[in-house]
Formats: structure tokens, C-alpha cells, sequence
């Protein structure tokens, strides 16, 4: 399953907050199988939300996961973006206001808020698009979604990281399998020509073509290591461990073959 993550806020584009939640959503779903085929970060504008999710769809990708926007303020807008991109009512749900009605109540007994009134701000908040299926946030408050449209699915989450990640857990059982395991392995060797490498790359990808290598230099100066990367595809993890073993035990053997192997070859 091809998947686009939007991280959605002002904040992000400034740079006062650090986009985390792009980066571990993209660790946490590769592993299971999905494949990341693009992350975009865009402001708190429906306008611009629409047409980040315009984009990606186009990509062709059947997941779309955003964060962030789904506060009481007025900048919150990705329900609304949402709902306008899908061409769905942007509707008061039953279940989404008994869920921030609980979490209000909880909040004020514990002393956080002074009252549990559900403002008008407040009730934004359980204002979801038409058909989707709202998730209690018991860290937050701003229910996650998902919603199901015909050949593609959207999950919005908070953009709290601690909200993010667990409503993400909560929704991820149900996406179904993203089509195998994915496992991933580093090294370093010692060699500071990356076209070399990368020549070497090719010939161990086209004999495991479920294996994708990738480096990275470490260093300067007259002694530079590669941080080589293998990301693996298989249908258990198993499986991606074989093609993970094969393609590093290649690769091991070119350092071998070229009396290296003391010098040049370095597990992690």
C-alpha cells in the first residue's frame, strides 16, 4: 500500500517545531509493510490542505495520513480541508462530542480545566467529515479519524506527538496488511568513492532486487566511511532477513575478493 503522510502547521514551516511525527510515522508504517511514497508539510490553510491532498492522490497513493489542525482554535482547519477535498459534510458527530464531552469532564476533575462546558471552540472539535469514524484520544482531546472513500483512505491525526502516536495505533489494525515486512539493517565500510559503491549497489540489487541499498558518508578529510543502509521486503520477517543476509553477505565479499575486508568492512 502506497502511502503520503501531510504535516500540517504554521509551526512546522517556521521552523519552531520540529517535524517528528512525518519521521516516526514513516519508521512505524514502513515496518509494517507500507511503502511511504511521499511526506509534505503545509500550512494551517484549507485552501492549501486541499491541495496538498489533491496532490497526493494524483501520486496514487491509497493512504493518506495527516497530523496537526484538529484543535478548538481557529487555525485548526484540517476536519474542514478534509471534508472539502472528500466532498463531504463537515458534520457535529455523536460519538466524536461524547468523547471530547468525557475528556472535558475528566480534565476538570483532575483540576487541568476550570469548567467542562463544551464551547462552541470545543465542539469544533468533534465537527468531523460526513462517514468518517472518530477515535477516542485519551492524552488529548481532538478525536482522530479515519475515513474510507473509494479507493483511498485518510487518517487524520493530532499533531501532539504522544496523540499522534497512539491514535495511530489504535487505527493501524485496521488498514489490513501493507503487503509484507519490511526489515532494515546498517554498516559502515571504509571507502570514500560513493560511485564505486554505488556501482556495487546496483549488481547486489539486481540479483536481490527485494533489497534496497543506500549510503550515506561519514566523515572528511583522508579517511572517509560509508554508512550503508538495506531496506528489505518480504512476505515474514523471515523472509527480509534472508534477502537482508544475502545482500550484506555480497557486499561483504567485495571487500573479501579485494584483500579489504581488515581495513574496509565493519558490521554496526
Amino acid at each position: 500500500m502506497d502511502i503520503a503522510i501531510i504535516t500540517i502547521g504554521d509551526e512546522i514551516l517556521t521552523g519552531r517545531t520540529l517535524d517528528y511525527n512525518s519521521h516516526w510515522i514513516a519508521k512505524r508504517i514502513t515496518g509494517l509493510g507500507f511503502n511511504v511514497k511521499l511526506k509534505l508539510s503545509v500550512q494551517d490553510n484549507i485552501n492549501e490542505i486541499v491541495d496538498a491532498l489533491n496532490y497526493s492522490k494524483n501520486k496514487g497513493v491509497e493512504l493518506i495520513i495527516t497530523t496537526g489542525g484538529l484543535g478548538p482554535t481557529p487555525g485548526d482547519v484540517t476536519f474542514e480541508a478534509v471534508a472539502k477535498f472528500a466532498d463531504k459534510r463537515l458534520v457535529l458527530d455523536k460519538r466524536a462530542l461524547e468523547m471530547v464531552k468525557e475528556r472535558y469532564l475528566t480534565l476538570y476533575q483532575l483540576g487541568f480545566v476550570e469548567s467542562p462546558e463544551i464551547t462552541k471552540s470545543r465542539e469544533k472539535m468533534a465537527k468531523i467529515p460526513e462517514g468518517s469514524i472518530p477515535f477516542y484520544n485519551p492524552i488529548g482531546v481532538a478525536p482522530g479519524i479515519l475515513l474510507h472513500l473509494d479507493s483511498l483512505k485518510i487518517i487524520s491525526l493530532p499533531g501532539v506527538p504522544s496523540e499522534m502516536m497512539y491514535l495511530l495505533e489504535m487505527i493501524l489494525p485496521l488498514l489490513g496488511s501493507g503487503g509484507g515486512v519490511t526489515r532494515i539493517r546498517e554498516t559502515t565500510v571504509l571507502e570514500g568513492d560513493e560511485s564505486k559503491l554505488s556501482r556495487i549497489f546496483e549488481k547486489i540489487m539486481k540479483e536481490i532486487p527485494q533489497v534496497y541499498l543506500k549510503s550515506y558518508p561519514l566523515g572528511f578529510g583522508e579517511v572517509v566511511k560509508m554508512r550503508v543502509i538495506g531496506i528489505a521486503k518480504g512476505s515474514n520477517i523471515e523472509e527480509a532477513e534472508r534477502y537482508l543476509n544475502q545482500a550484506f553477505e555480497l557486499l561483504e565479499m567485495y571487500f573479501i575478493r579485494h584483500k579489504e575486508k581488515k581495513k574496509g568492512f565493519s558490521s554496526d
